[in-house]
């Protein structure tokens, strides 16, 4: 239990529909969209519950049963959570996003060139080489990140 869209404002519902719009996920349940709704633009409301009880048969205990409510809290400027408001948000995200490199590196060093005419004049020869370069790790890569041993200096880290 918790917020529902059906109780807020015009101007925030216009906000939380061009939200689901915008964030659309195949398969994604609504609350998902509400929470992260809510949480983003920091909706307040309240809820409150009470309990009820009720009679059962001659052969049942008595049912204690508790109704929700939830309410919208008013003290809250509607244009933090409008349209414009999920669209600035959406815009911000992918300002923040990397930027991604379309520019393709050329093979133009002379070591690959002579590999290239020492293997042969075969264009299968060729290719492979080729895709063998292409396949490898560009020289600002460091291929042996991940294989030092994490525990290879644990004593100098144990002795004070």
């Amino acid at each position: 239990m918790g917020s529902i869209p059906e109780i807020f404002p015009p101007r925030i519902l216009e906000g939380y529909n061009r939200y689901k719009a915008i964030f659309a996920q195949e398969n994604a349940p609504p609350f998902e969209f509400t929470l992260q709704f809510s949480i983003i633009f920091r909706i307040p409301w309240i809820l409150s519950f009470n309990y009820k009880k009720k009679e059962a048969k001659e052969t049942s205990p008595p049912l204690l049963l508790r109704q929700y409510s939830v309410k919208w809290w008013k003290q809250i400027d509607e244009g933090e959570a409008d349209i414009k408001a999920a669209v600035d948000y959406h815009n911000s995200l992918i300002g923040r996003s990397p930027k991604i490199s379309k520019a393709k590196t050329e093979i133009i060093d002379l070591e690959t060139i002579e590999r290239i005419q020492a293997a042969g004049s075969s264009k299968e020869e060729i290719q492979k080489i080729l895709n063998e370069v292409r396949r490898s790790p560009a020289s600002s890569e460091d291929i042996f990140q991940d294989s030092q041993d994490p525990y290879d200096n644990a004593d100098e880290f144990l002795n004070f």
